[in-house]
């Protein structure tokens, strides 16, 4: 069983239609897919597919990229989604980004803070975007841990081995993309090595980021092999064991997710 932890499946980048890359995943042993909003246009899209395919959860939130002049009436609508929707397992994807800056600092830290707010009222997990923002990032999440049962993602990791430990210690879990298959990426496949076996994740964050062998192609949750593969390679054991381990990972950190829906 394999568990794409990141995708975005309503992108108009796909070369194929949705079905036939549901087709495609069931094909390839892929049982789950958590399918992730970025923005409030993307809701009702989401939501029909996570009704139509058992296999397909979401998560709801606001890129930080989306963030300038947010209106804070969003985050009632993320409210009435969780409230409504069983397969909203997840609040986000949310977090910092300061390397692109496509908003403000501090609306990206305002947006963040909501999100960490609407995930601890409903105990769920939050799917965190950081980039170039480690210190911003662990500084808020570390301050709400102090008086909550907080827990999350870091997804499509590519930070520093001491950020990595730092999440981890709170219990946040580590998600590593295609980008570990790239030539110059030696110090991110250091991290996974070090990376607790019970914090990681694998993901595709399709159709972004495809992996070797299949680099400046449009990346799909199949391609997530390629990252199970080099993660095996890099620990050391079986590509079934690396299946199991961020299979049994994703559940214990998702633990709405219906078992009856996986196949």
């Amino acid at each position: 069983m394999i568990i794409d932890s990141h995708c975005h499946l309503i992108s108009s980048r796909y070369e194929k239609p949705i079905n036939e890359i549901i087709s495609i995943c069931e094909a390839s042993n892929i049982s789950l897919l958590l399918n992730i909003a970025t923005k409030e246009q993307e809701f009702n899209e989401i939501l029909n597919l996570s009704h139509k395919y058992k296999q397909v959860y979401n998560s709801i939130g606001i890129h930080p990229h989306e963030t300038e002049n947010l209106d804070s009436n969003i985050f009632n609508k993320i409210r009435e989604v969780i409230k409504k929707n069983k397969k909203t397992i997840a609040v986000g994807e949310t977090g910092l980004d300061f390397f692109y800056n496509h908003s403000k600092k501090k609306d990206q830290i305002t947006s963040f803070e909501n999100h960490i707010d609407v995930a601890l009222e409903h105990n769920l997990p939050i799917v965190v975007h950081s980039r170039s923002a480690e210190k911003e990032t662990r500084d808020i999440l570390y301050s709400y841990k102090k008086n909550s049962n907080l827990t999350g993602v870091i997804h499509c990791f590519t930070g520093s081995s001491k950020f990595a430990r730092e999440m981890m210690d709170i219990g946040f879990y580590i998600s590593f993309s295609g980008i570990i298959t790239f030539k110059n990426s030696s110090d991110l496949r250091d991290i996974v090595s070090l990376t607790d076996r019970d914090k990681m994740l694998v993901e595709t964050d399709s159709p972004f980021l495809a992996p070797t062998p299949n680099r400046g192609k449009t990346n799909i949750p199949a391609f997530i092999v390629h990252t199970i593969k080099q993660i095996s390679d890099i620990l050391n054991v079986d590509e079934s064991e690396v299946e199991k381990i961020t299979s049994d990972n994703f559940l214990n950190l998702f633990r709405m997710v219906e078992t009856s829906s996986i196949s």
